[in-house]
């Protein structure tokens, strides 16, 4: 006879008393310590039920169990029954399942799922608390051993599962696999690849096989071995980095990019990486990531390259020594008034091409390379002080030519106003508003080449030059007749410079020698401008039709400076030596001085536009309009100077840009010369227009149309800036990651380009126009289509183009890279594993541009 406790509370009252005469005989074993009632209690409203062991007995622990349809107790009251959504809890372990059965005496606890209506099985057991999560068709565990005995379970194993099989875990957490299946494959339903195991050991931090066998898509391959080893832990682990092994065409096979893994901390990591050739090229790497939650991350990569080519004592033989630095770091420290950031990449001028590495073609083009450090600190308060500092440095790989900044210091925001006053009551007066403002820039700077630096043989030319710039202005502003802005200023220059210099012509070998001297000069400059400027509006509103109104806004300002001219001799800072045709060249002391050469009047005048329009709109329920931006910017530019002996006025800057239909960018330029061109296409100091030619001549002009047009977003998740930073972690190139949200993605550029010039007389026009496409589409939820490509008009050439072909195959991914034609002709092709814990395994198969066409 079986009394049953119902969710029906009728129910429950009328089985109450048979349950609790049925389980007095367990009181020894499940009674509550010092008490003499019944030791079991029922709550009718959760279905709860709670065991307290007696003190002295198996269980010190308190044993909680809990169903969401019912509870069966036999007569004897050994087992007790839950059904539909049953939970088991003891010690930090839980168990949940459609049915548990408990034997009260042995305390062990079996656990299976349930066949629905519809013949499937489901509420498998989950266990959780015992080290890894474990889901199984059925299990067994015993409260008092805490061992467990395991039916086609599912333990997750790091980024792992555990399938299938028989297991027993022992008390110290340590499993027994007999007939299972070790894979990174998540698909419930279907494993598309796994290692068959015949027996195994789960520990905590490892899994240790035996004799195990790879299959794919359920079809078992050769690769077949003795034992196998697979780490188990949430947190990093030192290992080894197995090697590609290949051919490469000039440096014959190789062992690519093997080395060791250090899991230094969870904040920190590291990869030591080496590649060896069999003519004795070598390339070394270290690579690290960091992260500090909350506040910074970056990582850090160091390459050097010893590359080998041709027969050693042949003249075709060469040794060269290549290296790259990369440095990438961002932080947060938001209220602190400080900020870090670090972007740096040097690299010797023919690293790509000696190391041999594949090379996306988009980078392998880029012939420059910029890198900078930069620190900046504000002070707030009555008057916020900025400080901020950087290192900075170009390079052009096809010269070989690197210029450094190393480092450049600024201190700006350092203003007084000497003739306001703090208790002053009312507007402010034109002279309180005068403000005398300072600031001052340090900056150490080389132009050289990647042979000569930091060499200490290299010419003072090359090394480095340290200047600290003062500046300060005294400076005001004010409205005239309401409406027109007035800005008088008057600012100051001082350089200080430590190193000066002298030239001379030396007939003897017909050079002029420059000398260098040692030595603090300072180098002094003052000016004096006042701008105008205004704003003037026109508006024509329409009754009728679409349009509502056409807003034009004018912006014309007009400016006028004068400086002396600082090379006059009484300053110092401009000599003259003779040239060999008697003639006195002058020069700066400084190298580059700041004073431009000659006195300077110069008035600047200009004008703005902009023009927008209003139209009625149904869809704006609030205003009813909605505004339209016809005309972005147009302006309009110029300046005269009155005191030089030609060309005074400069040629007019044309610009403006412009969307049209909210996706195309529209921008253009152009420069308009007010000045003839005699026959040899030189330019006169005549005006075009007195010599029979236009008010102005187009010497250039530039137009750039940009479009891109996508699909929405499916399902695009959303990351947060922590989450960002994490995934940085697993992966710091963003390119590796495919984005199958957008169905599709297609941007267009067109640039044409156009300049006048002469040659023996006769006028060129020259033009120049390309057209460049990339874009991407899903062709399925799974498949991935991206290139872009390009032709050059003028010389009608195709652009460099690139496919890409990306395949998400759940567990694995396929990507392909095909460069189809052209001088970086290549193609490689990926299958790998997701999980980067078997990253290994992979197969790749690539073409390197610089391989012959017939290999």
């Amino acid at each position: 006879m079986i009394s049953a406790i119902t969710s029906k509370t009728n129910a429950y009252d009328r089985k109450l008393h048979s349950l609790s005469f049925h389980t007095s005989a367990l009181t020894d074993t499940i009674r509550k310590s010092g008490s003499k009632k019944d030791s079991i209690r029922m709550d009718t409203a959760t279905q709860r039920v709670k065991i307290n062991p007696k003190a002295g007995t198996a269980l010190k622990s308190k044993v909680e169990y809990n169903a969401k349809d019912s509870i069966l107790a036999d007569i004897s009251g050994k087992y007790l029954y839950l059904y539909k959504d049953a939970e088991v809890k003891f010690e930090g372990m839980t168990l949940k399942a459609d049915f548990i059965r408990v034997d009260q005496q042995t305390m062990i606890v079996y656990a299976k799922g349930a066949i629905d209506s519809s013949g499937t099985y489901s509420g498998r057991p989950f266990m959780t608390g015992e080290g890894s999560d474990l889901i199984a068709d059925s299990l067994a565990y015993n409260f008092k051993s805490k061992k467990a005995k395991v039916w086609s379970g599912v333990s997750k194993e790091g980024e792992g599962f555990i399938r299938g099989g028989q297991m027993k875990l022992n008390e110290n957490k340590e499993g027994f696999l007999k007939g299972g299946t070790y894979t990174t494959c998540n698909d419930p339903d279907h494993v598309h690849f796994g290692i068959k195991i015949t027996k195994a050991k789960v520990m905590e931090n490892r899994v240790v096989t035996g004799p195990a066998y790879m299959y794919i898509e359920d079809i078992p391959t050769p690769l077949v071995v003795p034992f196998g080893f697979f780490p188990k832990t949430s947190k990093r682990a030192n290992g080894i980095i197995f090697p590609s092994v290949g051919e490469d065409q000039q440096k014959g096979f190789f062992l690519r990019d093997m080395g060791y893994y250090l899991g230094l901390s969870d904040n920190i990591d590291a990869a030591l990486k080496a590649s060896i050739f069999t003519n004795g090229s070598y390339d070394l790497g270290l690579s690290s990531r960091y992260v500090v939650r909350y506040k910074y991350s970056g990582n850090l990569n160091f390459n050097y390259s010893n590359s080998r080519y041709g027969e050693e004592g042949t003249s075709t033989f060469q040794n060269t020594k290549d290296f790259q630095v990369m440095w990438s770091h961002g932080q947060s420290r938001q209220g602190t008034g400080s900020s870090f950031s670090a972007s740096v990449n040097l690299t010797s001028s023919k690293f790509y091409q000696n190391t041999g590495n594949f090379v996306p073609l988009p980078n392998r083009f880029n012939n420059t390379s910029n890198s900078s450090i930069s620190y900046s600190k504000t002070w707030q308060g009555k008057m916020p002080i900025n400080l901020s500092s950087s290192l900075s440095a170009s390079q052009q790989f096809n010269t070989g030519a690197i210029n450094l900044t190393l480092p450049t210091l600024t201190l700006n925001g350092i203003q007084f106003t000497p003739f306001d006053s703090p208790r002053r009551i009312g507007p402010p007066t034109w002279y309180s508003k005068v403000r005398l403002t300072y600031g001052m820039a340090l900056s150490n700077t080389v132009n050289t080449y990647d042979s000569l630096l930091f060499s200490s043989s290299a010419p003072p030319e090359h090394q480095f030059k340290t200047l600290v710039n003062h500046t300060a202005s005294l400076q005001t502003s004010f409205n005239v007749l309401k409406y027109i802005n007035i800005s008088p200023n008057m600012p100051y220059t001082e350089n200080w410079y430590f190193r000066t210099i002298t030239k001379e012509y030396n007939a003897g070998n017909d050079q002029v020698e420059t000398t260098y001297h040692n030595g603090f000069k300072a180098e002094r400059s003052y000016a004096l401008s006042v701008g105008a400027s205004t704003t003037l509006y026109g508006m024509a509103q329409f009754k009728k039709g679409g349009i509502k109104a056409i807003r034009h806004t004018l912006r014309p300002n007009v400016s006028y400076s004068y400086k002396p001219d600082f090379s006059d001799p009484k300053y110092g800072y401009v000599k003259t030596y003779t040239d060999k045709n008697n003639n006195e060249v002058p020069y700066s002391v400084f190298e580059s001085g700041s004073s431009s050469y000659g006195r300077s009047s110069v008035i600047g005048f200009g004008l703005s536009n902009n023009l927008e329009m209003k139209v009625r709109s149904a869809k704006d329920t609030v205003n009813g309009e909605k505004k339209i931006s016809i005309l972005n910017e147009l302006s309009l530019n110029s300046s005269y100077n009155f005191a030089a002996k030609e060309f005074n006025l400069a040629p007019f800057s044309l610009a403006g840009f412009t969307n049209l239909f909210k996706t195309i960018n529209l921008n253009f330029g152009a420069s308009l010369d007010p000045y003839a061109v005699n026959d040899e296409g030189q330019r006169i100091n005549k005006f075009s227009i007195n010599e029979g030619g236009p008010l102005v001549n187009l010497t250039n002009a530039n137009i750039s149309l940009s479009a891109n047009f996508n699909s929405k977003a499916k399902n695009r998740p959303q990351y947060t800036t922590q989450q960002q930073r994490d995934l940085y972690l697993v992966d710091p190139n963003p390119n590796n990651f495919i984005d199958f949200n957008i169905p599709w993605n297609v941007g267009i550029n067109y640039a044409f380009n156009y300049s006048r010039s002469y040659s023996n007389g006769n006028r060129f026009n020259n033009f120049f126009q390309t057209i460049n496409v990339n874009g991407d589409f899903n062709l399925t939820q799974k498949w991935k289509i991206s290139g872009m490509t390009g032709y050059d008009v003028s010389s009608q050439t195709i652009s460099p183009t690139t496919l890409s072909i990306a395949r998400d195959l759940h567990c694995w991914d396929l990507q392909v890279y095909w460069v189809p034609f052209g001088q970086y002709k290549q193609y490689s092709i990926d299958l790998r594993v997701k999980s980067s814990i078997l990253q290994d395994l992979k197969l790749s198969k690539r073409r390197p541009y610089y391989y012959d066409d017939a290999y």
